[in-house]
Parts: structure tokens; C-alpha cells; sequence
């Protein structure tokens, strides 16, 4: 068995959920589109001056417009990022193909956790890693293993599904043949690539095995929890219902039932969470989050306690609304992603989902759109969060100089 991480360590924890506060003083003035200039912020040439004395590990783009986020527009969120991600998935899949478990090893960062079944194995060190694999990567020739004699791995495709500067979250998925030629498994894969003080390597893995039979199976309740708890959560906002949204033991308006105590999960934050980003573009600082230097690990393992899910949560939900609709107009309301289905790969006790949200006007015009991707699993009779790979703004409309005044 992995060791399992010690969580009283000092690594960076992230939480990309909507409502994480914002680190900044919230300017009450700066609600009205159009108060950007009475409130100064950085300049273009300011933040250009910030990076070359080493103040911000990103420049700001010349055409990032005052009052934006940064989107997938911009190079700076999607060169590096998807370059590296891609060479990383496929080196990793190289290493499992030739069974090479020490190569593999190269393409991880440390502390590393990877889903199996429903829960998170924690591998703190490379050397721990390469002596105990987990089972479906356990090419070593002893010990417990899904990889069966002289089998071999079949490339079936690759996709990317978010990214930024910091990182970003790919799918891959190939096929297991015994010796002979006949298929074992489909195995379809989500990995959460980051760069960690400069290094380019995947942090945390989740995979869905598919024995021979099963491939085309169908798992509607996953699909239809997550929409139920997703849009339940986020009409809070539209609703205004802050009372709701503060109360954590009705999943802040999910109404899902907390994982058993002594679950543990895993997740993989970029360090930049949506109130933070929204906060910044609002004071035209919006590279100020995007860091590297420094940053040792951006994975997060914790345990569901008898705690979890109890007292109470400030939203803030008047700084949020205020925030939340950009320089394009009054925020109204959110919507899931529109995107059928949002579950991408299942079986039957665990979803890999891809979330996030589009936020609107109450005329229906388009603020913003939020990509990320999940985990759930199914465990003691319900559907349940297990963690996150990563979460971005994919499209800030306050970016589109022809947007509705």
C-alpha cells in the first residue's frame, strides 16, 4: 500500500470552488462598469515593469483589456501549458507502454496521489513511488498488479480540456491486450499537469478501467447527481440566497450528502481561485495570481471528518455579485456549462466531470465562462465530490472590446 501524505504538512492548499474569498480589500466604489480609471490599479506599463523586476512570474499581455481576467485568448495560458502537457501525458504513457516504471516516475511531481478505485493513493517520493507502484503501473515483477505477463498498451487518443498559465488538465486513453492479442481493459485517464518552481510534471491522476464487455455501459445517475447538485449550488447565486449558500450541511445548497468519515480526497488547485481572479482583473492586476517561484506542490489530500459539512460558510454573496459580471454588464445569474454530457468517463462507482459555469446578465447576455474538471465517486449509496484537477477562466467577455455597453 502507498504511505498515506501527512495533511499537517506545509504544502500550499487550493480551493477553486466559486465562492472562495477574495485575499484583496474589496472596493465598493469599483461595482459601476467604467470605474476602473477613478480607481488607478496597474498600468500596462506598470505590470510590465512588475515582471521585469521579478515582482510576477507571468508578463500582463499588451491587449488584455483593464477590468479583464486573463482567457485562453492570450498565448501566455495556453503555449507552454499545452505543450508540456501533451509531451508529459504521452512520455508518461511511453514509460507505461514500455513498462518502465522509473520513467514513468520522471514525469511526476512529489508528493503525487493517483485514483485507482474511489480513493486517492498518496506516493510522497519518487523512491517510494518506483519500489511500490500502484497496481494498474506496477511493472516491477513483484508485488500486487493489474498489468498481466507480456501484456501490451494500445494509444487510442488524447485530448485537452483546460489550461493556464500555471497548468492544465488532459485526458488520455488507451487499451490492454493480454499476450495473445485479446483486449483486457479500456482505460480512460484524466491528468492535472502543473509547473511547480519551474518543473513541468503531473500531480495527480485518476483512471477508469473498462474490462472487456463493458465499454459502452452507461452510468445516467452520475451524470444526473452531478447536474442536480451542480445547478442546485449555483442558482443560489442567481436566487440570491445567501442564507443558503452559508450552510454547509446542506451542501450550500447541493443538498448532497457529505462522503462517510474517513474518506479521503485529493485535488489539484492552480493557486488562483475565481474571487481572487475577479478581485485583480477588477483592480487591473490581473497577473498578480499566476505564480510558479516557489510553489513546491499544488496538491491538497484531505479526510472527511464528522466535522465535515457542518457550521457555516461566509460567501460574501454582495462583494461576489458586485465582482462577478466583469466590465460587461450586472451580474444576474449562473448556468452549468451547457456541454452534454458533462460526465466524460464512468463506471459505476466513480465520474470524471467536466464543471464549471457560464455567468449572465438578466437579459441573458454572456459575462464569462469557467471550465474545470472533477472527480466523483459513488460510496455508501450516493454520488459525491472527490476532488479537482484544476479550474480556469476559459472566456472573460471583458476581454471583447465590442461587448454591450
Amino acid at each position: 500500500m502507498a504511505k498515506p501524505m501527512n495533511t499537517n504538512t506545509n504544502m500550499q492548499v487550493m480551493d477553486d470552488t466559486p465562492e472562495i474569498p477574495s485575499r484583496r480589500r474589496f472596493f465598493s466604489t469599483a461595482g459601476k462598469i467604467g470605474a476602473f480609471s477613478a480607481l488607478g490599479g496597474f498600468s500596462a506599463a506598470t505590470s510590465q515593469q512588475a515582471f521585469a523586476q521579478g515582482q510576477y512570474d507571468f508578463p500582463k499581455p499588451d491587449n488584455l483589456l483593464p477590468g479583464a481576467q486573463l482567457d485562453s485568448r492570450f498565448p501566455v495560458s495556453f503555449t507552454e501549458p499545452v505543450t508540456e502537457g501533451l509531451r508529459l501525458v504521452v512520455a508518461f504513457f511511453t514509460a507505461l507502454n514500455q513498462r518502465d516504471v522509473v520513467a514513468m516516475a520522471d514525469t511526476l511531481h512529489f508528493p503525487f496521489a493517483i485514483y485507482e478505485d474511489i480513493e486517492p493513493l498518496i506516493y510522497q517520493t519518487r523512491a517510494d513511488f518506483i519500489s511500490n507502484p500502484p497496481p494498474s503501473l506496477n511493472a516491477t515483477g513483484s508485488g500486487y498488479t493489474k498489468i498481466a505477463r507480456d501484456s501490451y498498451d494500445l494509444l487510442e487518443g488524447v485530448n485537452v480540456h483546460l489550461y493556464c498559465p500555471v497548468g492544465g488538465v488532459f485526458s488520455l486513453a488507451y487499451t490492454r491486450y493480454n499476450a495473445q492479442g485479446f483486449k483486457l481493459f479500456d482505460c480512460d485517464g484524466v491528468y492535472s499537469v502543473t509547473n511547480n518552481d519551474g518543473r513541468w510534471a503531473i500531480q495527480l491522476i485518476s483512471t477508469i478501467w473498462h474490462e472487456a464487455g463493458y465499454e459502452d455501459n452507461e452510468y445516467p445517475d452520475a451524470e444526473m447527481a452531478d447536474r442536480i447538485g451542480g445547478q442546485g449550488y449555483l442558482s443560489a447565486f442567481g436566487y440570491r440566497d445567501e442564507a443558503l449558500l452559508n450552510d454547509r450541511s446542506t451542501g450550500r445548497g447541493s443538498y448532497e450528502p457529505e462522503l462517510p468519515v474517513g474518506t479521503r480526497r485529493a485535488s489539484v488547485g492552480f493557486g488562483y481561485g475565481p474571487r481572487d481572479r475577479s478581485q485583480n482583473a477588477r483592480d487591473n492586476d490581473p497577473m498578480q495570481g499566476w505564480r510558479t517561484s516557489g510553489v513546491t506542490t499544488r496538491l491538497s489530500v484531505s479526510e472527511v471528518t464528522a466535522d465535515t459539512g457542518t457550521g457555516s460558510f461566509s460567501t460574501r454573496l454582495d462583494e461576489f455579485v458586485a465582482l462577478a459580471g466583469g466590465t460587461v454588464g450586472e451580474y444576474d445569474y449562473t448556468r452549468l456549462r451547457p456541454d452534454r454530457p458533462l460526465v466524460i468517463h464512468a463506471t459505476h462507482d466513480k465520474a470524471h466531470v467536466l464543471n464549471g459555469y457560464w455567468r449572465f446578465t438578466a437579459d441573458g447576455t454572456l459575462i464569462s465562462e469557467t471550465r474545470g474538471m472533477s472527480i466523483r465517486i459513488w460510496k455508501a449509496g450516493n454520488w459525491g465530490d472527490a476532488g479537482g484537477l484544476g479550474q480556469v477562466t476559459h472566456h472573460d467577455r471583458s476581454n471583447s472590446p465590442d461587448k454591450p455597453a
